[in-house]
């Protein structure tokens, strides 16, 4: 991987664990990048550097849950309409039915019934925003940093946007990009 010849190091943030908001100011403004899944803390990428990137892992939700307003790709989610005409870089990547680990093996009415399940040994409560776990594969990070991230550290020139689209598949989507 290209990664690998470039000092990238992956951390954690986790702004519970910081002390102060000092500290969570500090914090961000040393990073060129943040990635996580969809949510309140990702708010706290304005607080990143100049032309800093962030990724937004959209999470798969069924239309009967949520509705897929998350994964629209015709307008930003609503961190993009934060980060829009800022000074960062920002996309989405649409994360599939595999990232939900919830009701694997089922398809079609199954699937609704094991999702809508309620009560004790129901999958509903598990389903919701606070309690989700996501299984996220790591390749489309990587190609993130490798096809985005560390080309335009090391060009620092204007890459036309066309060019950047180019670089990914498309199941990125592209909020307020630099280019």
């Amino acid at each position: 991987h290209k990664v690998s010849k470039h000092n990238v190091a992956c951390v954690e943030v986790n702004v519970e664990k910081t002390k102060s908001p000092m500290e969570q100011l500090l914090l961000h403004g040393k990073l060129d990048g943040l990635i996580g899944v969809h949510g309140a803390q990702l708010t706290q990428a304005i607080l990143l550097p100049r032309n800093a990137h962030v990724l937004e892992l959209l999470p798969w939700i069924p239309n009967y849950i949520s509705g897929n307003w998350v994964q629209r790709r015709s307008s930003p989610t609503p961190l993009g309409v934060i980060f829009h005409n800022t000074d960062l870089n920002h996309l989405g990547y649409s994360l599939g039915r595999d990232s939900v680990p919830l009701c694997e093996g089922e398809e079609g009415e199954n699937l609704k019934k094991c999702f809508l399940r309620k009560g004790k040994k129901g999958n509903f409560k598990k389903f919701l925003w606070p309690r989700r776990d996501f299984n996220v594969n790591p390749e489309p990070v990587v190609k993130y940093i490798e096809k985005v991230v560390i080309p335009s550290e090391e060009s620092r020139n204007m890459t036309s946007c066309d060019e950047m689209r180019g670089r990914l598949d498309k199941r990125f989507v592209w909020y307020n990009i630099w280019c």
